[in-house]
């Protein structure tokens, strides 16, 4: 699953589930040269009674006749899923809004994925509904964390840029303002550090953000968020979020 309460910048491309009608999905431009793309009988047989894994954040179950059961940060939802005729999934969730569908492609012998411009391949699946399975991974360790103190999680990100995965990096000035790029999206904001030395941030799109929390372990600096201990990506001097 992408970031689905960001917009990309410029122009949206037609293909826009908007809810209680979805509209005819057009490719917003021709697929690259050995871009197959599915048909809409290929992307039915592909996803119907399996689940895909978002990992680490939960998965989805597209279940036969157009059930969608959602798994995303602990919190499960229902809805419907659909297929476009030119190999298109679209999502029905009312609480997401409005959001782009997401196009399957065959290239060689992968199967790839666009949506908002961004290309990867898609996600694994499984066969039926291992939601339940996923949820029951997402649970906070037992474990003994010596969290950064305040005034160590300052001198850990003020002027630098945390790396967040392949998606995105954020940027913490040193004047505390903000600036984060997730799927090519930018937005701006605040952070602040917490009593407990959690980065927090304020970012308007994305709605309250849980802080991060960080601390050093035997395989170097870990971070805790939403309920995960994960390992840090890693930081860069200055602002590099131009270089996404």
């Amino acid at each position: 699953m992408r970031v689905l309460s960001n917009l990309r910048r410029g122009v949206i491309a037609a293909c826009i589930l908007t809810m209680g009608a979805l509209q005819a999905c057009s490719h917003a431009a021709p697929p690259e040269e050995g871009w197959v793309p599915f048909t809409q009988d290929e992307l039915l047989e592909y996803l119907a009674g399996k689940t895909q894994v978002w990992d680490p954040n939960g998965g989805a179950y597209y279940a036969e006749g157009g059930k969608l059961d959602t798994l995303w940060d602990g919190v499960r939802e229902t809805g419907r899923w659909s297929v476009t005729e030119n190999g298109a999934l679209c999502w029905h969730v009312s609480s997401w809004g409005t959001i782009e569908c997401e196009e399957y492609f065959h290239v060689g012998s992968q199967v790839m994925y666009r949506y908002y411009g961004e290309t990867g391949a898609v996600s694994e699946r499984q066969e039926g509904n291992t939601l339940d399975i996923l949820q029951a991974k997402d649970v906070v360790l037992d474990i003994d964390r010596d969290l950064l103190k305040p005034e160590e999680s300052m001198a850990l990100v003020s002027g630098m840029t945390e790396l967040l995965g392949a998606e995105g990096a954020v940027y913490y000035a040193p004047d505390q303002s903000l600036i984060t790029v997730w799927n090519g999206v930018e937005h701006t904001g605040t952070w602040s550090i917490d009593d407990e030395g959690g980065v927090c941030w304020k970012v308007s799109a994305w709605g309250q953000e849980p802080c991060r929390y960080y601390y050093q372990a035997d395989d170097g600096l870990m971070v805790f968020h939403k309920g995960r201990d994960v390992a840090a990506d890693g930081f860069r001097e200055g602002d590099a979020t131009g270089q996404l």
